[in-house]
């Protein structure tokens, strides 16, 4: 799947930028994050100083002990000219330089430094100067931790701490998953300043420094204190605590008299109120990579569900406790060039453990491959270098039926769509779904169910179709339903087999949009079907372009006049990538999980925020 934009789209963004502002949400304890990056930045200021004197070849620096220079440290020489006046306030801006080449410093004396040209066609002057050379430093954030509170959101507080970082022009936090990284080697921070470990994290990220966070309360005051460890040796570099005011707290529960769905969203943009809400929020997570698609199973066949999330390369394993998610194992395949486009979980081989279907996109082919957990070896592949996709769907009864179909020449689907089933310790493609015969009308995998609706024998076929309806067809083929609204509308495409040009026009094959999950759902003896909603812009106006503003999920029950809309979630910001329904087989009670993938907009950075939701009929 990619993204595919036109140069309309464009011009709408822009438009709607330009018309409506996009004020971002102000972030809480930016100050005190504004202390600690200003801190940082006072040590790591860059060096500078003059040549004083020339003693043969080797220049005299005013630098000396206690600033930030050593033997070894190469630093620019630089020769200085003209003062550059403004022409119009008439200030002194600086003046001109040239670069002369690089000097290496010998020694570091109380209240000189020795250095030298690194090469011996460099030749100084009394009063040129020497600076440091400009380099980005890399932090890993940790986790912050909280001491004495519960009260802070310490997931916006990393993730605002690692924008007020990557804000700066010296600074950068590079896209790694550390806590997931020290859950895999059994390490906390502190095992992690162990030399050979720091040796370990160095072959995964290229990272200079880890900033561990942590707030504590203190006589009711809320404080910030900082540790800064070297990814070289584990030193502390630098520790501070500052006094802030404001830090991002957790949300909290909604009001039990407000009926319609109250997750929490920067800015509101729905006061539509269904009579009936279904979905009570209660909670959300924000994570700081995009995550593409998730399913729920018991992989290890404890009796426990696990999440299982993908992003472009990587299986994660999470456990879901207490309204949180906590990482707990990742598998990532060997090849470099995997893209995976899906993820599905389900006991498909009858042995008490939920395998892994991922479908994988290798260049222009697909390589989907089918995980394990084997007892005490983790996750291990039992089939690989699959050419097709995967899909799980259930009916009202929750049991799994595993869809695969296969991808065409040019085009990203081709052919019918195949139940697979497992017979003598095999995977076997069994016989063809029984689907209407429409002109122009070709099923794909997503966007489908294929279940009774009407208790009345045969089944239906539910999907959403191109123009992103949904639409219900009987066992014989006729149309029942056919929605005026809009669902999906997801801004992802599948693009396998598609031929294009060095501008992105497309000469062979038709990309195929992205299309969510329909999950049929029974609850205290009703029946529902969930379906995705991303609201674009432009609305039906335009309906082939797919630029997402914001995204719901809405519950439709069946009733014996068809499917009525009793409850939306509340718009949140970017597409919903993916949803799923975890049922509780001890209480009866259900809840609902739903991503939200949102770009970040001019900033480029992708968030994922998982919302979730109580049923609570």
């Amino acid at each position: 799947m990619n993204t595919r934009y036109t140069k309309l789209t464009g011009i709408l963004l822009l438009g709607a930028l330009l018309l409506t502002g996009s004020p971002g949400a102000e972030e809480e304890g930016a100050a005190g994050l504004d202390k600690i990056v200003t801190q940082i930045e006072h040590m790591f200021s860059p060096v500078e100083g003059y040549v004083i004197s020339l003693d043969g070849d080797k220049l005299i620096l005013d630098l000396k002990q206690g600033q930030d220079v050593k033997p070894g440290d190469r630093l620019k020489l630089i020769r200085y000219g003209e003062e550059l006046v403004h022409p119009v306030t008439h200030e002194k801006v600086g003046r001109k330089e040239t670069d002369l080449g690089e000097v290496e410093v010998l020694e570091v004396r109380q209240d000189f430094s020795v250095a030298r040209p690194a090469t011996p066609e460099i030749k100084a002057q009394t009063g040129d100067g020497v600076r440091s050379p400009f380099k980005k430093l890399r932090f890993l954030v940790a986790a912050p931790e909280t001491v004495g509170t519960r009260k802070v959101d310490t997931e916006r507080l990393q993730l605002n701490l690692e924008k007020k970082l990557n804000d700066h022009p010296r600074f950068e936090v590079p896209v790694f998953p550390l806590g997931i990284w020290l859950l895999e080697n059994n390490l906390d921070l502190k095992g992690l300043r162990n030399p050979a470990h720091l040796d370990k994290l160095r072959q995964k990220v290229q990272a200079d420094y880890i900033l561990h966070p942590q707030v504590k309360s203190i006589k009711g005051k809320m404080v910030l204190s900082y540790q800064l460890y070297s990814t070289v040796d584990g030193s502390v570099k630098q520790e501070a605590q500052i006094l802030s005011e404001e830090l991002p707290v957790k949300a909290e529960r909604p009001r039990p008299r407000v009926r319609e769905t109250e997750g929490e969203q920067e800015t509101q943009t729905s006061f539509n109120r269904p009579e009936e809400g279904m979905l009570q929020f209660a909670g959300k997570q924000t994570f700081s990579f995009e995550l593409v698609d998730f399913d729920i199973g018991d992989i290890n066949g404890d009796g426990k569900k696990e999440f299982v999330f993908i992003d472009n390369d990587r299986v994660m394993i999470y456990e879901y406790e207490e309204g949180k998610f906590k990482p707990v194992s990742q598998f990532k395949n060997k090849s470099h060039l995997n893209r995976f486009l899906s993820v599905d979980v389900g006991d498909i081989n009858h042995n008490g453990r939920d395998e892994i279907f991922v479908t994988n996109q290798v260049g222009d082919k697909l390589e989907s491959f089918i995980l394990e957990a084997a007892p005490g070896k983790g996750l291990r592949p039992s089939m690989s270098k699959v050419n097709l996709y995967f899909r799980i769907i259930r009916s009202f009864d929750r049991q799994p039926t595993l869809l695969v179909q296969a991808p065409g020449f040019n085009d990203p689907f081709e052919g019918p769509i195949h139940v697979m089933n497992f017979e003598n310790g095999h995977y076997v493609k069994g016989p063809a779904l029984q689907l209407p015969e429409k002109y122009g009308l070709n099923f794909i995998l997503y966007g489908f169910n294929h279940a009774n609706l009407t208790k009345e024998g045969g089944k239906e076929t539910i999907i959403l179709d191109k123009d992103y309806h949904l639409r219900v067809y009987s066992p014989s083929g006729r149309i029942v339903v056919k929605s005026d609204e809009y669902y999906g509308h997801d801004p992802r495409r599948f693009s396998l087999g598609v031929k294009e040009d060095g501008f992105g026009i497309v000469r062979q094959g038709e990309p195929v949009g992205y299309r969510g999950r329909l999950e049929l759902v029974s609850h205290n003896g009703n029946r529902y079907l969930l379906i995705p909603r991303n609201h674009k812009l432009g609305g039906s106006l335009l309906p082939n372009v797919a630029l997402v503003s914001n995204a719901s999920l809405s519950v439709l029950q069946l009733t014996r006049e068809g499917f009525v809309n009793i409850s939306e979630t509340r718009k949140q910001p970017g597409y919903v990538a993916a949803f799923q329904v975890l049922e509780d087989s001890r209480t009866g009670n259900a809840s609902v999980h739903m991503v939200a993938v949102d770009s970040g907009g001019v900033t480029d950075k992708t968030l994922t925020t998982i919302y979730s939701y109580k049923w609570r009929d």
